[in-house]
């Protein structure tokens, strides 16, 4: 399906939900990016999936449960619970969990604003504007799968020494941190003595991150209810369409139900069948949380909710719970402390209405896989990208080259004083490793796993890895199918040229090993990339290796006559591409990552991303090195001579000033010759001459101004 047709279908299912309440003292809005604020009220607003009844075939026994207890016979809508947390009675709000009997203090109250096509009164086929439905708050529910998921990346990240923590909400939310720790650990004290604080804060985070509200509203269209079909399962970049109303309570006319699109970067827990979190690579803004997600074929995927923020930076992580995740979590354990008898609501033609969804949604769902954004090529692409440690210092990406188990990745990994550049505007190449202090080390010890060819040719260890200290500890994780494998490894190559490049070799080499495929022929300016890499969280969390897509945005190349070594072939008066430069998002530790077309071929590997003289990196700024020159590392690969290796240590002043990110790095280009010193004062006289021109015309200037109309910019 095109974009169109599937944000068409979409928004049958997307509304916005606001939450108006008395907020004399202006606190409400504390951990919200936007919000507005008048004579003692405070408004908020998230976005929300729309659930008519009789939408889903096989909808979650407790929502009827829910709707029952309370007496709801209408429709209802999924939000996230962050929007109605700050309105909850004192008693509820001072430790907020899983409620199914939730009290608003006095005064609150809830709309959700819906599409006008869906209230069923179209008339003369003329679109009428939205509609704010009056709706209530039936629940507040966790999902333990996802919470737990959440858990995990934020315990991971406490483990580090001198690394940001991570946080939930948006990065423009006006934070006042002090008293939000404060606020925690008043709550924590009264019920939890033995438990730590930052590991029950923790927890608390993981849990407001997944929590949904369940509100009831009016029943919107009785007669025609359309069917809301779910996506079976997702993996790494399959896409996702996602309809959301940022900064919605602004300006509705504006921003709701408004079209982001993107892709799945990752799947939580790792190597599992089924996934109860996804981390999405999609253009995300305060006021979508709550937005429902589709895939390609137009069926529901999950909620959208509040992001994973790393603290004194502007780097998120979109969160995406699987509609799969939330009827899991809300199984019929739950049932019990909801309250009231399990009797169903009335629904007429129930049965028929049933049946027919099932024999829709299972002819839908059998057409699925032939329509999966992620072809084989890319899997085994992404496949391809191994994660390296080096001792207990840091971590990277690599790429698997051959059989033999030789890694491509970045040199600065291995030696890291090498690469300490700024250019003179004060732009900087950032280089995305990671430091794992001495007790995130002790778990990445080596594991066994299966070998069939460990009499395998190696690739020797060369003399041009003297300079690496020895004494560190290499070790390479493999991600295939629904594990993960350790090997050692030793280093085959450090390039001492300009190119940031260096080779490994697997000590043991397993038996299922997929390599990347090159393209040699280099992408335009505007192709699709991918970028995958095991970006921002390293080895102690689990995770596979990330994913996100972009667009080439630039081609630097320079004569090839200047690179001849290495594309091992002849100097003819043409271009070679030696850096892409790509809007692909790329975050520290994806270094050494892979850079793919949509055909899963490779056509880079990633380096650096530009970063502020502040020191803060530009994620969506980043330069890799295309295959053109690395020609001579995929011929090493094949035939193992050393020697040929030897072309990459030549030094090269211009290819070094394109790394450098210096403006001297384009001496082919013709610049103007230097004016002399009687032209520079010939220059300054006529610009004098055109000024007192400009000043006697003044006054006719005047004249013509006093007919033109006053801007109003």
């Amino acid at each position: 399906m095109e974009t169109q047709e599937i944000a068409a279908a979409a928004r049958h299912f997307a509304a916005m939900a606001r939450i108006v309440g008395p907020d004399p003292k202006a606190v409400k809005m504390r951990r919200h990016a936007f919000h507005l604020h008048q004579s003692g009220s405070t408004t908020l607003s998230a976005s929300a999936l729309l659930l008519p009844r009789g939408a889903l075939a096989e909808p979650p026994p407790l929502l009827d449960h829910v709707c029952a207890a309370h007496g709801h016979a209408g429709d209802v809508a999924l939000t996230a619970a962050s929007l109605v947390e700050p309105f909850l009675v004192a008693e509820q709000r001072g430790d907020p969990g899983e409620e199914f009997k939730p009290r608003l203090v006095p005064e609150a109250r809830i709309d959700v604003l819906v599409e006008h096509e869906e209230l069923g009164n179209i008339q003369d086929g003329k679109s009428r504007p939205p509609q704010w439905l009056s709706a209530r708050l039936l629940a507040m529910v966790d999902v333990p799968t996802a919470a737990d998921s959440v858990l995990s990346l934020l315990k991971h990240d406490d483990s580090f020494i001198g690394r940001p923590l991570w946080d939930v909400g948006w990065s423009l939310a006006d934070v006042n941190q002090k008293q939000v720790e404060s606020d925690i650990r008043s709550s924590l004290k009264s019920s939890r003595n033995n438990a730590s604080i930052e590991s029950m804060g923790a927890l608390m985070l993981a849990k407001s991150a997944t929590r949904i509200a369940i509100l009831g509203i009016s029943t919107i269209n009785s007669n025609n209810a359309r069917p809301i079909n779910v996506s079976e399962m997702q993996h790494r970049g399959d896409s996702l369409l996602v309809v959301g109303s940022p900064f919605g309570l602004l300006s509705p006319f504006h921003f709701f139900n408004s079209i982001s699109v993107g892709a799945v970067a990752n799947c939580l827990p790792p190597c599992a069948g089924r996934s109860s979190l996804l981390m999405a690579d999609i253009h995300c803004l305060p006021g979508m949380e709550g937005a429902p997600v589709f895939d390609k074929n137009s069926c529901l995927v999950g909620l959208l909710m509040n992001p994973l923020r790393q603290k004194d930076s502007n780097i998120e992580v979109q969160l995406v719970i699987p509609w799969d995740a939330i009827c899991t979590g809300w199984n019929n354990k739950k049932l019990e402390e909801i309250g009231g008898g399990p009797s169903e609501l009335p629904d007429k033609n129930a049965d028929s209405k049933t049946m027919e969804l099932r024999m829709y949604v299972s002819s839908t769902v059998n057409k699925i896989n032939q329509y999966c954004i992620s072809p084989s090529s890319i899997r085994e692409a992404i496949s391809a990208v191994v994660l390296v440690t080096v001792g207990e210092s840091s971590w990277a990406s690599g790429i698997i080259l051959n059989k033999r188990g030789l890694v491509l990745t970045n040199a600065h990994l291995l030696e890291p004083w090498r690469f300490g550049r700024t250019s003179p505007s004060g732009v900087q190449t950032s280089f995305a490793g990671e430091y794992l202090n001495a007790r995130e080390n002790k778990s990445l010890q080596p594991q066994q796993c299966k070998f069939s060819n460990e009499d395998a040719v190696k690739h020797e260890v060369s003399l041009f890895n003297l300079g690496f200290k020895r004494e560190k500890r290499i070790s390479v994780r493999l991600d295939h199918a629904e594990r993960q494998m350790w090997c050692n490894a030793s280093v085959v190559f450090i390039s001492k040229g300009p190119l940031d490049v260096a080779l490994l070799q697997m000590e043991k080499v397993p038996v299922e090993l997929n390599t990347i495929r090159p393209e040699f022929v280099c992408p335009t300016a505007g192709s699709s990339v991918y970028v995958v890499g095991h970006g921002l969280f390293g080895p102690r969390s689990g995770l596979c290796s990330s994913l996100s897509s972009g667009v080439v945005s630039k081609v630097v190349q320079i004569p090839s006559a200047q690179l001849s070594h290495l594309s091992g072939t002849e100097a003819h008066n043409m271009d070679m591409p030696v850096m892409l430069q790509t809007t692909a998002a790329v975050h520290p530790g994806a270094s050494g990552g892979i850079l793919v077309n949509r055909h899963g071929l490779m056509v880079g590997i990633i380096t650096s991303n530009a970063k502020h003289g502040a020191g803060s990196t530009i994620p969506h700024l980043n330069f890799s090195i295309p295959c053109k020159s690395l020609e001579t590392i995929f011929k090493y690969s094949e035939i193992g001579e050393p020697a040929i290796l030897e072309q990459l240590d030549k030094p090269n002043e211009v290819l070094s000033s394109v790394w450098a990110l210096s403006p001297s790095s384009y001496p082919f280009i013709d610049n103007p010759p230097e004016k002399t010193k009687e032209e520079k004062v010939l220059e300054f006289s006529k610009f004098l001459s055109d000024k007192q021109a400009t000043l006697k015309s003044s006054t006719d200037l005047k004249e013509l101004f006093k007919h033109k109309m006053p801007s109003k910019i």
